[in-house]
Protein backbone atom coordinates (compact mmCIF):
# COMPACT_ATOMS: atom_id res chain seq x y z
CA UNK A 1 0.00 0.00 0.00
CA UNK A 2 2.93 2.66 0.84
CA UNK A 3 4.45 2.24 -2.33
CA UNK A 4 1.03 3.26 -4.38
CA UNK A 5 1.19 6.16 -2.40
CA UNK A 6 4.27 7.07 -2.89
CA UNK A 7 3.45 6.71 -6.36
CA UNK A 8 1.15 9.42 -6.48
CA UNK A 9 1.34 12.32 -7.59
CA UNK A 10 1.57 15.62 -5.55
CA UNK A 11 2.20 19.02 -4.55
CA UNK A 12 5.42 17.79 -3.40
CA UNK A 13 6.78 15.51 -6.39
CA UNK A 14 5.49 19.03 -8.36
CA UNK A 15 8.04 20.83 -6.12
CA UNK A 16 10.84 17.72 -6.58
CA UNK A 17 9.68 18.20 -10.62
CA UNK A 18 10.37 22.28 -10.46
CA UNK A 19 6.80 23.59 -9.83
CA UNK A 20 7.64 26.14 -6.80
CA UNK A 21 6.58 29.22 -8.11
CA UNK A 22 2.74 29.57 -6.94
CA UNK A 23 0.32 31.62 -9.04
CA UNK A 24 -3.37 31.91 -9.15
CA UNK A 25 -4.95 32.14 -12.13
CA UNK A 26 -8.91 33.33 -12.43
CA UNK A 27 -11.15 34.44 -15.38
CA UNK A 28 -14.55 35.61 -15.01
CA UNK A 29 -16.79 34.76 -12.00
CA UNK A 30 -16.38 31.51 -10.04
CA UNK A 31 -12.63 30.12 -12.82
CA UNK A 32 -9.95 30.17 -10.21
CA UNK A 33 -7.11 28.26 -10.37
CA UNK A 34 -4.18 27.77 -7.49
CA UNK A 35 -1.06 26.60 -9.81
CA UNK A 36 2.84 26.12 -9.12
CA UNK A 37 4.83 26.59 -12.65
CA UNK A 38 8.51 26.87 -12.70
CA UNK A 39 10.33 30.05 -12.23
CA UNK A 40 10.55 32.13 -15.27
CA UNK A 41 7.90 30.48 -16.95
CA UNK A 42 6.08 33.04 -19.47
CA UNK A 43 2.58 33.35 -17.87
CA UNK A 44 0.93 35.16 -21.11
CA UNK A 45 1.76 31.88 -22.93
CA UNK A 46 0.43 28.44 -22.95
CA UNK A 47 2.39 26.86 -19.83
CA UNK A 48 2.23 23.70 -18.09
CA UNK A 49 1.56 23.92 -14.22
CA UNK A 50 0.41 21.68 -11.52
CA UNK A 51 -2.92 22.47 -10.75
CA UNK A 52 -2.84 22.13 -6.45
CA UNK A 53 -6.40 21.63 -6.46
CA UNK A 54 -7.01 18.53 -8.60
CA UNK A 55 -3.68 17.35 -8.20
CA UNK A 56 -2.94 17.20 -11.56
CA UNK A 57 -0.52 18.62 -14.21
CA UNK A 58 -2.34 20.52 -16.40
CA UNK A 59 -1.66 23.03 -19.38
CA UNK A 60 -2.66 26.57 -19.35
CA UNK A 61 -3.64 29.05 -21.96
CA UNK A 62 -1.75 31.92 -20.22
CA UNK A 63 -3.75 34.81 -22.56
CA UNK A 64 -7.31 33.54 -21.19
CA UNK A 65 -6.29 34.36 -17.55
CA UNK A 66 -5.70 36.84 -14.92
CA UNK A 67 -2.21 35.49 -13.17
CA UNK A 68 -0.58 36.65 -10.16
CA UNK A 69 2.04 35.53 -8.86
CA UNK A 70 1.50 34.94 -5.17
Amino acid sequence: MVDFIEGLPSDGSAVRDGYTQEVHAFAGEGLELYLLVQPGTDLDDTFRAWDMDAQEYITVTGWMFNVEVQ
